[in-house]
């Protein structure tokens, strides 16, 4: 059953890992802030993911790689737990922290994770108004000390489920839909997001998008 969720009793997964770092002492405090740059739709509940480069959360156009059933779930339902649980084993993942709510339009949330200095991060979390829309900056370059990194937030279409638009399987605003996903007719794996079309219950000029929908500014404290 779908259900829109916009808090989460998974914070703090951490997984530390020698492919990452050596020893504690490579290890920062960095303050990751998502910034919601959509007018109208909710971020679930954002997962951070400090890793080296050879991880990745997914792969972009590649039927050969299709979206991995954790991150369905999170672009699908907003629980974005079995995602952050699958990334905290993952042996080229240092550290992963996740939100405590969702992040409403024009609205921010800063995140704080402990990571190693030179580190990458990536980030991601649902558009609620979707059925399986998820905005995500990858590959972010940890910033040297007492700098800032920016990145932009694309948005991607999971492929896991049709782009049905019907409020019974919307879990974000105005349907909250709890229905079984329709996944009979979906893509198949990761294409950039071709937004809101006004096919089923949500109106486009209200709910679809143009360009990034999120905004990442990351700072190394020390």
């Amino acid at each position: 059953m779908k259900k829109l969720i916009l808090s989460t009793a998974l914070t703090g997964v951490l997984a530390f890992n020698s492919a990452v770092a050596d020893d504690d002492d490579d290890y920062r405090t960095y303050h990751v802030t998502i910034t919601n740059t959509t007018a109208h739709q909710i971020i679930t509940p954002p997962v951070v993911i400090a890793h080296n480069h050879r991880y990745h959360l997914f792969r972009v156009g590649n039927k050969m790689h299709p979206a991995s059933d954790e991150l369905a779930t999170m672009a699908e339902t907003g629980n974005n737990e079995p995602l952050a649980m699958m990334a905290s084993h993952n042996p080229n993942v240092a550290a992963v922290e996740t939100g405590a709510g969702g992040i409403e339009p024009g609205m921010s949330q800063t995140i704080t994770i402990m990571a190693p200095k030179k580190t990458l991060f990536t980030v991601a979390g649902m558009l609620a108004s979707s059925n399986d829309a998820f905005t995500s900056a990858t590959h972010i370059r940890a910033p040297k000390k007492r700098r800032y990194a920016h990145a932009m937030s694309m948005t991607y279409d999971a492929g896991s489920e049709m782009n049905n638009e019907e409020c019974d399987y919307l879990p974000g605003p105005p349907c909250g839909g709890e229905m079984n996903k329709r996944t009979e007719t979906g893509e198949g794996f990761v294409t950039i997001h071709n937004g809101i079309h006004g096919v089923g219950g949500l109106m486009p000029k209200m709910f679809d998008w143009r360009g990034p929908t999120a905004m990442v500014r990351i700072h190394n404290d020390g």
